[in-house]
């Protein structure tokens, strides 16, 4: 991978695999980073024990045993829950252990936006303890469409502050939940107040938003990754191929795994194309 960007894999795209499995893949696939995605709703077995001291020191094994290193977590949930300081105590305690700096997390629905800036605010405490940065991220789907535009992000960071929290845009999540926007533009001025950023490519079939190698996708990934490399952005490249979103953006998750050969495959090619956009390849 190109040393001039600290590019990982988000691991929603093996979802079904062992993480010893995962992670081996993910080297394989000529990375060095990875994100958990510990996601509520969008992964398997998302459970209280993976949050735990003896998860953080399994993690750890496996970094050393494949040399990959972590900077972000997901940990998208709802937001507005009741108790959210309570909730994130072990999530960031985990963060901390296994060596991540951001936090990446989607909100909750518009209806809750006042309970949801009373609960970020309240982990402004831990952020600071664990040496963490709350990334917000833009709706993919209705779940979560407190935040949706960019004027959205930033409007709830002028009320944060801008020293634990900042945006992770996700261009992808735009175009299922927002596809009449210029996404293009969006992405490009999110860039200043993002301290992560989700790489993620869709393609509209069958009535249905698939989640697709980087540049097979409606997305222009290439000015947008030109102005990541100019601000050293770390970023992801998240790809749920188990999943897809209805036209409506519902989520909806296929019974059985991907075969870790498409997998490898998707990651591989999805490389490539960042690396040649590096390079200033034209693949439009």
């Amino acid at each position: 991978m190109n040393n001039k960007i600290k590019l990982a894999v988000n691991t929603s795209i093996y979802d079904g695999y062992d993480l010893d499995v995962a992670f081996s893949s993910i080297k394989k696939c000529g990375f060095d980073f990875f994100e958990l995605a510990y996601n509520q709703g969008y992964v398997s077995n998302l459970n209280d024990s993976l949050f735990t001291i003896e998860n953080a020191n399994y993690i750890n094994s496996l970094k050393e045993k494949y040399k990959l290193d972590t900077l972000a977590l997901g940990c998208t949930m709802d937001l507005s829950t009741e108790g959210l300081y309570s909730i994130f105590l072990p999530r960031l305690r985990f963060a901390n252990l296994i060596g991540v700096k951001y936090i990446n997390v989607c909100t909750t629905k518009l209806m809750n936006k006042e309970k949801l800036i009373e609960n970020l605010i309240s982990l402004k405490p831990l952020l600071d303890e664990f040496d963490c940065i709350l990334c917000l991220e833009n709706a993919g789907d209705y779940n979560f469409n407190a935040f949706t535009t960019l004027d959205d992000g930033i409007a709830l960071l002028n009320i944060l502050g801008f020293e634990r929290y900042a945006l992770n845009f996700d261009p992808g999540n735009m175009a299922t939940y927002q596809p009449d926007l210029d996404i293009l533009s969006q992405a490009i001025k999110s860039i200043d107040y993002c301290r992560y950023f989700h790489i993620k490519d869709v393609a509209c079939k069958d009535d249905k938003f698939n989640f697709v190698t980087i540049g097979e996708g409606s997305i222009n990934y290439l000015p947008i990754i030109n102005e990541i490399m100019k601000e050293n952005i770390p970023c992801s490249l998240e790809i749920p191929l188990r999943i897809y979103r209805e036209l409506d953006s519902t989520p909806v998750k296929k019974e059985e795994r991907v075969s870790l050969d498409l997998i490898e495959n998707v990651l591989v090619k999805s490389r490539e194309y960042i690396d040649n956009a590096i390079k200033g390849t034209d693949l439009k």
